[in-house]
């Protein structure tokens, strides 16, 4: 988890906006954080206290002295802000961003802002015309002096039915933002474990890495397609694993789920529909990446003929030809630059060791996962009967093995390659 162990203040405003802090709680929650919330006045008016206290399983205050006076915390702002590693206020409005500025503790959340040591990230949510005033970015530049980390609001209709920049960031971007705060702060007030950064310096630090998952999709016709039951999972697990070793993670997915903690972690993410699609993106990505980890289920075969219209129903059959697509990892392997490394899957119900050997010399890869298409499918499933193979021999032997672990043997047998591969 990104952010087990650390502390985060989560400082949220009063504006319609302040709803998606609620996911931003959970995220961080789910990531290992402890998180405590405090509200504006104005912030209770959107989201109740109550709701944040339920997900956090902490009070959320609004008001220092109604707090003392129910038998709580004396020096609410102090004792908030005394051991976090984090004070993000989600979302920012014009009025806070003011406060702030000016070092005003008007309320309990401003007074904690004042209070605070730790590093500070602000993403600022208001109307468009308000977000262009003068008077907003003056604040706003004023902060940024400070060192504090903004995200900056994104462009699109408003709430109010306004188009323009104000709406609060995504909150992968937040949430990123939040981890990188974290990243020069020591895990405990007495802690003497290494800091925390977004991608963790390891054996993969600094390798451009592009990972393929989900199944693709060959279409007929505009509403009428094949494809296969891959669900994409194993290729997510790839994914948060290499990132943990600090690799710079590339997705390229086929429209699969993608979890907001993992998203922040990618250098990049694409969303790719059928085979052509996704040999035309990775032609355009594989020069100077480190390796490729081609784990996306594509179509073996794609209608030869794509009806531009809808077919009608007319009473006869609907008779469809099938071509076979490319062979994309074999044209990588074709065209792969020096020292670049190729990893492939293999699926099959019988022979399936001996059959993905076969595989790893027809397309000159450097190493396959082969796995066993039995009557339990492993699409969707957590377990795979699987082995790491390359053209002559088992790397890693047959077993019946969790998503993750494979994604733990496949990250250990990339960090020797790419470092055998370099020397």
């Amino acid at each position: 988890m990104l952010l087990e162990g650390r502390s985060v203040l989560l400082g949220v405003c009063g504006g319609i906006a302040a709803y998606k802090a609620c996911e931003l709680a959970r995220l961080l929650l789910r990531e290992g954080a402890r998180v405590q919330v405090v509200l504006t006045p104005a912030a209770a008016q959107f989201v109740t206290p109550l709701t944040f206290a339920a997900l956090t399983n902490r009070p959320a205050p609004v008001d220092e002295f109604a707090a003392a006076a129910a038998g709580g915390e004396t020096y609410s702002h102090l004792e908030l802000t005394r051991e976090i590693d984090c004070f993000a206020i989600v979302p920012a409005t014009a009025n806070t961003l003011a406060q702030l500025a000016i070092g005003s503790a008007a309320n309990l959340l401003t007074a904690c802002y004042v209070a605070c040591q730790a590093p500070v990230v602000i993403a600022p949510a208001m109307n468009a015309r308000m977000w262009r005033h003068p008077a907003v970015q003056a604040n706003v530049d004023s902060l940024q002096r400070r060192g504090h980390l903004l995200v900056p609001p994104g462009t699109g209709e408003l709430a109010c039915g306004d188009t323009g920049a104000g709406r609060l960031a995504e909150l992968t971007d937040i949430f990123a933002a939040i981890v990188a705060a974290c990243a020069d702060r020591p895990a405990g007030p007495d802690a003497d474990e290494p800091a925390l950064a977004p991608l963790p310096a390891g054996d993969l630090a600094g390798r451009r890495i592009i990972v393929t998952a989900g199944g693709t999709r060959e279409y007929l016709d505009p509403v009428r397609f094949i494809t296969n039951a891959s669900s994409g999972r194993l290729g997510l697990n790839v994914v948060s694993e290499l990132a943990r070793r600090g690799a710079r993670v590339e997705l390229l997915e086929t429209g699969i789920d993608v979890d907001i903690a993992l998203e922040a972690q990618l250098s990049a993410r694409e969303t790719v529909r059928t085979a052509f699609d996704l040999r035309a993106e990775l032609r355009r990505r594989l020069p100077g990446a480190a390796a490729l980890v081609m784990l996306a289920a594509v179509a073996d075969y794609s209608p030869a003929e794509y009806r531009n219209t809808k077919h009608k129903k007319d009473g006869s059959p609907w008779v469809v030809e099938f071509v076979e697509t490319p062979d994309i990892l074999a044209e990588a392997a074709a065209h792969r630059e020096p020292g670049q490394v190729l990893v492939g899957v293999s699926l099959e119900d019988t022979d399936w060791l001996a059959r993905g050997m076969k595989k790893a010399r027809a397309k000159h890869v450097d190493m396959l996962l082969a796995v066993e298409l039995g009557a339990d499918l492993p699409f969707g499933d957590s377990r795979l009967n699987c082995a790491l193979v390359d053209a002559e021999r088992e790397l890693v032997p047959a077993g019946r093995r969790a998503k993750a672990e494979v994604a733990r043997l496949l990250g250990d047998w990339l960090a020797t390659r790419l470092d055998a591969a370099q020397e």
